[in-house]
């Protein structure tokens, strides 16, 4: 019970740092306007469908609010965790924690439970925020259904945005400045959802001069990425040549039960619930071998 009385003071005390953080408070500022002009923008493609085509698909237009959210999702788990150790250690006061009948793996813990708290904070705020300007714009009542689909997107979210909290903290606990910590993190990041994809598709494809062979390599690495599997949980498996989604497109697709859904990407969503443990297993790991004698 003191071992859990601890974690929640810690959790406490690094949930209200972060909320009192100038960097992520900017951030989420930034990160929750950029999602409301998504929303408002698609809110009014809603407006036309429904005016002009008669035909309006509320979820299909969240879908673009959901591709910036999966995005800049982990650029928060980034924001909380990169500093989140080593600040504490160059500033002292990790020794200070120390003295106090604490262990390490409550101060740990207490941090990413602080962490893991704000994201969902921040995520729920912004995300239900655009969710009702896109329906003030559009002027489409909105279901219970699909209430659920987005608290449940929300939900995801949140386990994607832990994966890069886990490894940011991992590297704040090796790293010996916080620039440091800050830099590795961003490259990572730009490398897992930006360039590696595009630099494997680019090397298959000069060897082999064949793009289905091309395509086909990218995806073997692709399963190994999370911003791919958080993708296509979300707006389904696109066509690498049409573009088009086939099959359920994630979970904002209406014609499925969110339990076809489910059943459809489980091997997906198992990746993204399990992998955060392992990573966040690892980080705590990291942390309780550091050497913490400056």
């Amino acid at each position: 019970m003191e071992n859990i009385s601890n974690i929640k003071v810690i959790a406490q005390k690094e949930f209200a740092d972060h909320l009192k953080s100038p960097v992520f408070l900017s951030f989420t500022a930034t990160f929750t306007l950029v999602i409301l002009a998504y929303s408002y923008v698609l809110g009014t493609e809603v407006e036309y469908t429904l005016n002009v085509l008669g035909s309006p698909d509320l979820m299909r237009g969240f879908e673009g609010v959901a591709e910036v959210v999966g995005r800049f999702a982990p650029v928060m788990g980034i924001v909380l965790g990169f500093d989140a150790i080593v600040r504490e250690i160059k500033s002292s006061s990790m020794n200070v924690l120390l003295t106090h009948p604490v262990f390490r793996d409550n101060i740990i813990l207490g941090k990413i439970l602080g962490s893991g708290l704000c994201i969902l904070l921040v995520l729920f705020f912004s995300v239900n925020l655009a969710t009702g300007v896109m329906l003030i714009i559009s002027g489409i009542p909105v279901t219970m259904q699909q209430i659920a689909r987005i608290e449940m997107f929300i939900f995801l979210t949140s386990f994607y945005s832990l994966i890069f909290l886990a490894i940011s903290i991992m590297i704040s606990t090796i790293a010996k400045k916080s620039n440091n910590s800050f830099l590795f993190n961003l490259i990572l990041w730009l490398i897992i959802t930006i360039l590696l994809a595009k630099l494997i598709f680019i090397v298959s494809y000069a060897f082999s001069e064949d793009l289905n062979t091309a395509n086909d390599q990218t995806q073997i690495f692709k399963n190994f990425l999370p911003d791919y599997h958080f993708a296509v949980t979300a707006i389904g498996t696109k066509d690498a040549d049409t573009g088009l989604t086939s099959g359920i497109g994630g979970i904002f697709d209406t014609r499925y039960t969110l339990g076809a859904w489910a059943w459809e990407f489980w091997p997906n969503l198992a990746y993204l619930f399990v992998l955060p443990f392992i990573l966040l297993i690892g980080s705590v790991l990291a942390f309780l071998k550091k050497d913490i004698t400056y």
